[in-house]
């Protein structure tokens, strides 16, 4: 039996944690597809059935985003903490760039919904590639549009629009 070294203040407060995954995910149009079907399989599971919709947009965001714009392998990992972490791996090591998409524009919006709808999100140079990840407040309504005027990729897990 494991026992951890020093308590796990998230179990103390009665928050168990969890990750679901990876995934590995197509190089093709239907890894979004799967990975919307991983969070309609995972999230209800752990008791967070309100933040599908919003989960299931933001991962197809990040996913669509890689086959767009970075090479493979590509996969997802779903963690359940305080919040639910949805992290999105690709083998490009190449970090996402928001832009501003103008009004006839038929991209250029993903990470401004991202930053938009998520309580936190960032991105992270891996040994291959690189994970961009956002968090969702497991223990709150869900978000509300309106996020804040910067657009940067927090490059640490601790960086991030705070919710």
């Amino acid at each position: 039996m494991y026992r951890a070294v020093s308590p796990d203040p998230l179990a103390a407060a009665g928050v168990e944690s969890f990750v679901a995954g990876p995934w590995a995910l197509p190089w093709s149009p239907t890894a979004c597809a799967r990975a919307r079907s991983a969070v309609r399989e995972v999230l209800p599971r752990w008791g967070l059935a309100g933040l599908v919709p919003t989960t299931e947009l933001l991962v197809s965001e990040l996913v669509c985003n890689a086959l767009r714009h970075a090479v493979g392998p590509l996969s997802l990992t779903l963690e359940r903490v305080s919040a639910v972490r949805c992290v999105v791996t690709d083998g490009s090591s190449t970090l996402p760039r928001p832009t501003e998409a103008d009004a006839e524009d038929e991209s250029g919006r993903g990470l401004a919904l991202v930053d938009t709808l998520a309580a936190r999100w960032g991105c992270e140079p891996g040994p291959v590639g690189k994970s961009v990840w956002f968090e969702l407040a497991a223990d709150a309504d869900p978000p509300r549009v309106g996020g804040s005027d910067a657009l940067d990729c927090p490059q640490t897990a601790g960086a991030g629009r705070a919710s």
